[in-house]
């Protein structure tokens, strides 16, 4: 009777340790947040808008494979994770920006099958009807891509960013448009650059990131500034999430930015898709990542037929995750790299650079090396220094080359890393 007991103890023991490991896998992996796939959309898209109205995700316009712009309008419902369509727009169109202002869209400008266009339709979300609106004043067209609008205090503001002529500075304007009266009222010219990028709206200031550049303005004083990095790469999409903005698009994480502390915050182990010219929604602490095609060099003017995904990935845990600090941080002495255990001169570290166009260059370099990047960054950050900065390649040089060395451009920087070890 003492033998089985013991043989039975024993054996609870080695059970035991076969499940415990088992258990502790299970832990970390619900640690570890994938990307999950959903119903993908009835068609593929490039350059559409998208909207969230009473937990379900509208996706206007766009671009298919062929030649025509697309004036369908596709509703998602998570909950069923079904998709179905609605009345069409009147017109056709990709690149194009929107708002949502009670249970109405607004959808202007973009590219039509006529050309870049001013003209602006309004979507009945409640009636499922679309009426034409007030054309944007703008006295130039908008190229797709170009056009940013936010909706505050029930008025809609707009940008409208034209690339600089020759004989002139800036071609850019800001309208507000009066929903009430149905007015368009010029507000304060934007002078600076921004192409191809995002606009999202956080405490009544509507915020335009493009390229390595945020900028506010507030229309309580009707006043553009710029606020520093942050920005996104072209055809990229930027959201607000409890007052961050999140950026999606070619980059290897989902983060989140304060633009108030420079600081961002990442979603834990995940991995963003690669692409472009997509759109993106939250609901419910969850993203959605929807359409758009691969990243690539290429302006996005064509969707694929066999790109029509949709993904979501939580975003729960970015309420608890860590908070780290972003390129373009000043500091008050911009030629002094930053005062943290990852800037002495001892070890070596991966330097990763993601350019604004979704390529990644990886370097093996000394941590003096990397330090001596970071000063170069954070003088052409505070306006100082040459525009490039040259990298020795190392044991990355392939070739019957002596030496290799790339030039980073500045502009050309969207996020980079530093991962420091020790050999």
């Amino acid at each position: 009777m003492v033998i089985l007991k013991k043989w039975f103890f024993i054996f609870v023991l080695l059970i035991s340790a076969l499940i415990y490991p088992l258990q502790s896998i299970k832990a970390e992996k619900a640690d570890i947040l994938e990307w999950e796939k959903r119903a993908e959309l009835p068609a593929a898209r490039v350059g559409a808008v998208s909207e969230v109205y009473d937990g379900k995700i509208y996706v206007i316009g766009g671009i298919g494979s062929g030649k025509a712009n697309s004036n369908t309008t596709y509703v998602y419902d998570p909950k069923l994770d079904k998709w179905s369509e609605k009345a069409s727009m009147k017109t056709g169109r990709m690149g194009a920006a929107s708002v949502i202002v009670g249970d109405h869209i607004y959808v202007m400008g973009g590219r039509t099958d006529q050309g870049f266009s001013n003209s602006v339709e309004v979507y009945n979300i409640k009636m499922d009807k679309w009426e034409e609106a007030e054309d944007l004043p703008f006295e130039l067209k908008i190229s797709a891509f170009d056009l940013y609008a936010g909706a505050i205090d029930n008025k809609i503001y707009v940008l409208g960013y034209n690339k600089p002529l020759k004989h002139e500075k800036y071609s850019s304007n800001t309208y507000s448009y009066d929903i009430k009266t149905k007015e368009w009222t010029k507000k304060k010219k934007f002078e600076k650059d921004a192409p191809a990028g995002n606009a999202v709206v956080i405490k009544n200031k509507l915020y335009v990131l493009s390229g390595q550049a945020t900028f506010e303005y507030d229309p309580s004083i009707d006043q553009w500034t710029s606020v520093g990095a942050g920005g996104i790469g072209r055809y990229y999409s930027a959201l607000n999430f409890e007052d961050y903005i999140i950026r999606t698009g070619g980059v290897s994480k989902v983060t989140l930015y304060d633009k108030q502390t420079k600081t961002s915050r990442t979603v834990p182990n995940s991995s963003a898709p690669y692409r472009m010219g997509h759109v993106s929604a939250i609901m419910d602490d969850t993203l959605y990542v929807i359409g758009g095609i691969p990243q690539s060099n290429d302006a996005p003017n064509y969707a694929r037929d066999d790109f029509k995904s949709n993904l979501s990935i939580s975003l729960k845990s970015l309420k608890n995750s860590d908070t780290t600090a972003p390129p373009g941080d000043k500091d008050p002495d911009p030629a002094t790299p930053p005062k943290d255990g990852a800037t002495d001169e001892e070890g070596d570290a991966l330097l990763i650079i993601t350019m604004v166009n979704g390529l990644q260059k990886e370097y093996d370099l000394s941590m003096k090396e990397v330090n001596a990047f970071l000063s170069w960054y954070k003088k052409r950050d505070a306006g100082e220094g040459p525009g490039f900065y040259e990298i020795d390649e190392h044991d990355n040089n392939k070739g019957p080359f002596e030496s290799k060395k790339d030039y980073v451009v500045f502009n050309n920087i969207l996020m980079f890393e530093v991962n420091k070890y020790k050999k």
